[in-house]
């Protein structure tokens, strides 16, 4: 019996996506089989232009980067090495303005919640007189803290920063994977790797407008001073230290270069004392007062004293 092989069907993508697989799952970049999305026309004109072997250049460079600049993290029970490169990649997602705009706004909401839901439990409780959500969910809780029920916090602000996973679904839309409120980190790496795309396509970022980051450690550090006690007397420049657990952390180049960025001690445990109800930071000098803490601890994210 004579069998006829039938010759593969033709990729619809041309090189270098002739491997690309286009499945159910929602595709960034390609609206259909060889057809992308407008917002990515400049990039897939870009990318069908540029030789492979100049891309993964590119990829080997920005790796070789980030190694020399101590952008790694640490991998815990790993047999080859617990220090690794932070995984980067070359091209980027895009997101519109429009719909940046609606993500923002949600995320704005959602954070504006969830410190509503932190005050009530540490307060009023109405949510739980309410039946909303169940008591014994909330008391059996180990990240619950007791001793923070009636106490006051800076502007009523439970959550100052927050690390928000977000997935895309398959229509498109995005959904929330987990809010990260105690030790959200991150935002370094985000840092370093628009730095790196930058030097590698500085036309598309010129062209599409992106919207600029490098202001964020100065954001952050007007969020930590908005947090200093009212009772503050300005006697003194105000203190803000971030609290790490020391190098051997995996996220420790995160707190150097935040702590770098925003011009403020980087400190551990063993350099800070209490003394009437009163933080202190060990220095060369002698003591110095301590205002806020922002702690890369896995306790606690922010700390606030009541007496300055």
């Amino acid at each position: 019996m004579l069998r006829i092989k039938q010759s593969p069907a033709p990729s619809p993508f041309p090189p270098p996506f002739l491997s690309y697989q286009f499945d159910h799952a929602y595709d960034e970049m390609f609206e259909s089989p060889g057809a992308p999305r407008s917002h990515y026309q400049a990039l897939f004109h870009t990318l069908l232009e540029l030789p492979a072997e100049e891309l993964k250049k590119s990829q080997q460079a920005a790796d070789l980067s980030f190694l020399h600049q101590g952008i790694t993290f640490t991998v815990y029970g790993n047999e080859q090495g617990t220090e690794r490169v932070f995984p980067n990649d070359l091209l980027p997602r895009i997101v519109p303005g429009e719909e940046w705009q609606r993500i923002e706004r949600g995320l704005t909401q959602r954070i504006t919640a969830l410190n509503l839901f932190l005050q009530d439990i540490y307060h009023q409780g109405r949510i739980l007189a309410d039946g909303v959500i169940p008591r014994e969910l909330i008391y059996s809780c180990r990240h619950f803290r007791r001793e923070m029920r009636g106490l006051p916090v800076p502007r009523g602000i439970y959550v100052s920063i927050c690390g928000t996973d977000l997935v895309r679904l398959p229509d498109g839309s995005f959904a929330v994977l987990e809010d990260n409120l105690r030790v959200p980190s991150g935002v370094s790496y985000m840092l370093a790797n628009r730095k790196v795309l930058k030097r590698v396509f500085p036309g598309l970022f010129r062209d599409y407008g992106v919207r600029p980051i490098d202001h964020y450690p100065q954001s952050l550090l007007s969020t930590l001073r908005a947090l200093i006690p009212p009772n503050y007397s300005g006697r003194h420049e105000p203190t803000i230290v971030l609290l790490t657990p020391g190098i051997f952390n995996s996220a420790y180049f995160e707190h150097t270069f935040l702590a770098q960025q925003m011009g403020i001690e980087l400190v551990e445990g063993r350099d800070l004392l209490v003394h009437d109800n009163i933080v202190y930071m060990r220095t060369t000098a002698g003591l110095r007062r301590v205002d806020v803490i922002t702690s890369a601890k896995t306790r606690f994210w922010r700390m606030w004293k009541r007496s300055c």
